[in-house]
């Protein structure tokens, strides 16, 4: 096994990944028909993970494929992967597929090759919160419009990211940073990958779950610890000028934390430096994940 080469969880057992395969039929591989969370990995501890586990569930549930492992396998899994690539600070992705079958307008286990699903657990040994989270982002708001939840409920986390590649793609032409997506009304809802917030008037604003976007877990988090230390934070709708010209945006998610915004379309945000309150609240948030994280450790000495 390569020096650097980590391990992955594939079907119940711990290999390297130049081993870990899935077949050509794989549902993920066709048609993105499948399921997967992205986990924090934070003091060698998975950061908040039965809210993740609960989101896989509901997802799993709605798309009718069977949840392959306990709760408890899900968490020996996990925590393995970690200690097998003595993770300190990183990403997880668990990942479940419907299975394995070519046709497309037909899901059920009998005209599947392989009715089980494939599960993996993918390690990366990366996160987003180094010298480019001090210094600021700049975004545009995507010209395409965020997939309703008419089409494809948003609360799923489903493994079809299109619209976001697209988005993405959309990004890398302009020479930005990240892309900001609105809904057919015009509504900020997320990003190609993270949640949103806005500051005005020393107040936190976020668009709610009912538009469009995915329950993001640092999202609650962020909302949970910014209402501990006294701020108002309300989840309300809001368009792309109210948020060019707040006096603050920042964005979070599992891989990237909390970032700032500062510029958008070409328009400065505030001073066009990262703002007081979203600093404030990216420490808040390394805080919370470095307690837990001990707390754990703690837990297990006991």
């Amino acid at each position: 096994m390569p020096k650097n080469e980590l391990t992955i969880y594939l079907n119940g057992e711990f290999i390297p990944e130049s081993q870990a395969k899935v077949s050509i039929y794989d549902r993920c591989f066709l048609y993105g028909d499948g399921i997967f969370e992205g986990i924090t990995v934070w003091g060698g501890v998975p950061f908040r993970l039965d809210a993740h586990l609960k989101r896989m569930y509901k997802g799993l549930s709605y798309l009718k494929i069977e949840n392959p492992l306990t709760d408890e396998e899900w968490e020996k899994a996990i925590m393995k992967v970690i200690r097998l690539n003595s993770m300190d600070k990183g990403y997880l992705r668990p990942q479940v597929s419907r299975g394995e079958g070519m046709l497309s307008t037909k899901w059920e286990p009998r005209v599947l090759r392989k009715a089980k699903p494939n599960v993996v657990i993918i390690p990366e040994e990366w996160l987003a919160y180094g010298e480019a989270m001090d210094k600021g982002f700049r975004a545009k708001v995507l010209s395409r419009p965020r997939t309703p939840s008419a089409s494809i409920p948003a609360g799923v986390k489903h493994c079809n990211y299109l619209n976001t590649i697209l988005g993405a793609i959309e990004v890398s032409a302009c020479g930005l940073d990240i892309g900001i997506a609105v809904n057919l009304q015009g509504y900020v809802t997320e990003g190609t990958a993270y949640n949103i917030f806005i500051v005005k008037n020393g107040k936190l604003y976020t668009p709610p779950l009912t538009l469009d976007l995915l329950p993001g877990i640092t999202r609650e988090v962020i909302i949970e610890i910014a209402r501990r230390e006294g701020y108002q934070v309300s989840e309300t709708v809001f368009d792309a000028f109210t948020m060019c010209t707040a006096e603050e945006v920042f964005f979070c998610s599992t891989v990237r934390l909390g970032g700032p915004v500062i510029e958008i379309d070409g328009r400065k945000i505030g001073d066009g430096k990262p703002g007081p309150i979203t600093k404030k609240i990216r420490e808040l948030l390394l805080e919370e994940m470095t307690r837990e994280a001990e707390e754990f450790h703690q837990g297990l000495k006991k």
